[in-house]
């Protein structure tokens, strides 16, 4: 199955947008004079699925008017978008349980694979770099209290 370019970011605007109004409706839209912390995650969400809708109608014109329309993207992108999406899935669920360092060492370790030509010193040199800029910048020079290591399951 091809999924179009056009037609993917219209599921992607209509996703997020139903995303943001359901969340958005969970704080309450408040009144005209007094917005309530949900109106503008709803105002945000409403304008996406507007929009998700208009790029879902154009694509289906498109279609039937019989205008070629773009691959989001071909079998030998699959693998990056695949790998990358996987590490920064990864990194958000191991960075409660096992702290900052080894999330950012899974991060870059699956991304690696993203690319085919990677060698194993590179990855080694890249993680090191990776974890001593984010631990300065994040850690010691923003004062966020991420644990560096923590062993939780």
């Amino acid at each position: 199955m091809t999924i179009h370019s056009d037609l993917l970011a219209a599921l992607i605007f209509l996703v997020f947008g139903t995303l943001a109004l359901v969340i958005g409706y969970g704080y309450g839209f408040g009144t005209p004079a007094a917005l309530g912390s949900g109106a503008m995650p709803m105002l945000v969400g409403a304008g996406l699925c507007a929009m998700g809708l208009v790029q879902l109608v154009q694509t289906s014109a498109a279609r039937r008017a019989g205008q070629q329309v773009t691959s989001a993207f071909s079998r030998q992108e699959a693998r990056p978008l695949l790998f990358i999406l996987g590490a920064i899935l990864a990194f958000g669920l191991l960075i409660d349980r096992l702290g900052l360092l080894p999330s950012l060492a899974a991060l870059v370790g699956i991304s690696w694979f993203a690319d085919q030509g990677g060698r194993k010193l590179e990855l080694l040199a890249v993680m090191a770099a990776v974890a001593a800029l984010i631990v300065a910048i994040f850690y010691f020079g923003l004062g966020i209290p991420f644990r560096l290591v923590a062993w939780r399951f």
